[in-house]
This record gives C-alpha cells, structure tokens and sequence, in this order.
C-alpha cells in the first residue's frame, strides 16, 4: 500500500498512542497553521476531521493563525462540511492578483468569510475556537507599504538577537472562546488575550490573515485592546512556541512534515524547534510521495497568484484541493499506527 500520510509524535504523544492506541478523545487541541493556499492539499480532510472530532463529551480547543484561523472557523458552523466546501471554493475562485488595491484585496478576503460565516463562535457544544492576530506597534501599524516593509526588515533584526525584542514592534493578541480558556503557556512574547464573540468574530478572521504590505490590517477590534491586527503568523507562524498545559494531546494536521519557526525566520537565522513544544504533538502531513504526484510536484502557494494567470493558477489549485481526497480517505486510526514514527 502506499504511503500517503507521515506521522510524527514527540516522546509523551509516541508513548502514549503506542501503549493505548488511537483515540480521537485523547487530542485536546488542533492545530491550523499559516499557509496561504498551501492549505487547501488538507481541505477535504478538514470535511472529514470537522465532525468526527465533535463526537466528544469535553471540550476541544481549535487554534489557529491566518488560514488555520478561517479553517476552524468553518469548524464551528451548523453544518461545518458545507462550510468548508464553500471556504474552499471561494478561496480558490478568488482573486489574489498582489497588483489589485489593498482594499480590494481586503474585500476578497471579506467575502471569503462571508461564505462560509453564519454561526455565532460560542454556540458550539464541543468546539472552543481561539484565533490568533499580531498587535501592531510603530511602523508595522501604518498604512504606508514602505513603512510596513522598514518595520518587517526591523523585524528580521531584532528576531536575529532573540524572538523576544519583537515585542518592540508586535505583539501576540488571542481571540479565544471566553468558556473555557486555551490550556497552554505562551510566553515567547508578551500575549493579550480578548473575549471572541459574535461582534468581533468576523473581524479577527480577517485580521488574522491580514498579511503585511499585501492586505490592510483590520483596527480598534469591539472587546479588544486598541491598535491595528495584522497576520497572526508574524506571532504564530507554526506555532514553534507552543506549550501544553495538563495531560492531552495536539492534533497538527499539516501540509508539511517539519515546522518552521517563525514568519520573520524565513529572511533571517533560523532556530531550531524548542523539543518540549514537540512533547505532546502528533504532526499529520502529506508523504513526499503523494506531493510530488500533485501537479509541478508542489503544493499551492501564495506567489501563484502573480506568476500565474488567473485561469492556469485557479486549475492547479483546483486539481491540489481535488487530489487532498486521497488524503481524506486514508484518515484511520490504523493507518496513522502504521506510520507513526519519532522526531527526528
């Protein structure tokens, strides 16, 4: 048979699912990272995960930056499979053209949202949502591309001597389900947290995609600190700092088989993954097998959108969220068994 999936666990997560096997109750968190497009090779499996994983009698806590964030959005919608269907074909249909006005591109997002939205975030039985967006500081909260490009090279500076001193230009701002708070620790940066609710729901999305120079921060959030939200992947890119409190286990369906450290990292020294924030982590990700099969032997990515024409760009991500079935129906507890591996 062949490999589809990869499955990673750190040491308490391996120990655990080789001793007790597979079970969807023992996961207390899922993960949704960054990833532009690239999300879309999970998208059918998201229609597969989003009502097996609310059979459950405790809550389950979603947490997400930029995509992960419109992901489990949909996650909490009457009918999440719908909601999912309509996420993903917007998203595609959409025009991400870089070229078009940053309010244009805003509206797109906007609409995105709207096609899936129609439930309030608090309603669900089981889910607990948590959206994560970057409070903006000096430069990085004007308007100006050329000021948001000064800031984010300051960024890459100040990330170069410790992730810490980016606080001078951002800062972590939680959105989370007011009923039961996220079970984790996140002290790498100084971290707000406000109350979600149905009167800033659909702003913290669009905030929490709202990338730097290409998309306008949304500001003054009802419920929450003042100031401008950009991109939750500046903070929480794959959530390299992530810690969790108590005895379960992280669900980290993702397109990749390694975690990169954060946005500003990708233009500067990189770090290596802190091993405890892996303890407790069960990474899911496409096998190098089955990406090489989706068309130019890649995966989605954001610069489509301006390397490719709109018709050829819509096709190739068509045919990747098309090809995520095989993903989908390879989703079993045995399969996940047979692969599952260490860490490296």
């Amino acid at each position: 048979m062949e490999m589809i999936w990869k499955v990673q666990a750190g040491p308490t997560a391996y120990a655990h699912l080789r001793q007790h096997g597979w079970d969807w109750q023992d996961f207390e968190v899922v993960i949704g990272a960054s990833a532009g497009p690239r999300w879309l090779v999970l998208s059918a499996l998201d229609r597969v995960l989003a009502p097996l994983l609310q059979q459950r009698q405790t809550p389950l806590h979603l947490l997400g930056s930029s995509s992960g964030a419109y992901r489990f959005s949909a996650y909490v919608q009457d009918d999440p499979v719908r909601a999912l269907h309509n996420l993903e074909q917007s998203y595609i249909e959409a025009d991400w053209s870089p070229a078009r006005p940053q309010n244009m591109i805003r509206e797109t997002a906007a609409g995105i949202v709207r096609s899936f939205l129609n439930r309030r975030p608090l309603d669900h039985p089981c889910y607990r949502l948590h959206i994560v967006t970057s409070l903006c500081h000096g430069w990085l909260a004007r308007d100006q591309k050329w000021a948001q490009i000064l800031a984010l090279l300051f960024g890459v500076v100040l990330n170069a001597f410790s992730r810490q001193r980016l606080q001078l230009i951002m800062k972590r701002l939680l959105f989370s389900d007011p009923r039961n708070p996220l079970p984790a620790l996140m002290q790498d940066l100084p971290t707000l947290q406000a109350d979600l609710n149905e009167s800033n729901h659909f702003e913290a999305i669009l905030a929490s995609g709202a990338i730097p120079v290409l998309i306008p921060g949304e500001r003054d959030l009802p419920g929450a600190p003042p100031g401008l939200l950009r991109d939750g992947g500046l903070v929480d890119y794959h959530f390299d700092q992530f810690h969790l409190h108590g005895d379960g286990l992280i669900l980290y369906p993702h397109f990749a088989d390694s975690l990169q450290p954060g946005w500003l990292e990708r233009y500067g020294p990189r770090r290596r993954i802190p091993r405890a924030v892996l303890d407790r982590v069960v990474l899911l990700s496409p096998s190098q097998n089955w990406l090489q099969k989706l068309p130019g032997g890649r995966i989605p990515e954001r610069t489509d959108a301006a390397h490719l024409g709109q018709r050829e760009r819509r096709r190739l991500w068509t045919e990747a969220a098309r090809r995520g079935q095989d993903l989908a129906e390879a989703c079993r507890p045995d399969h996940f068994l047979q692969e599952l591996a260490n860490f490296p």
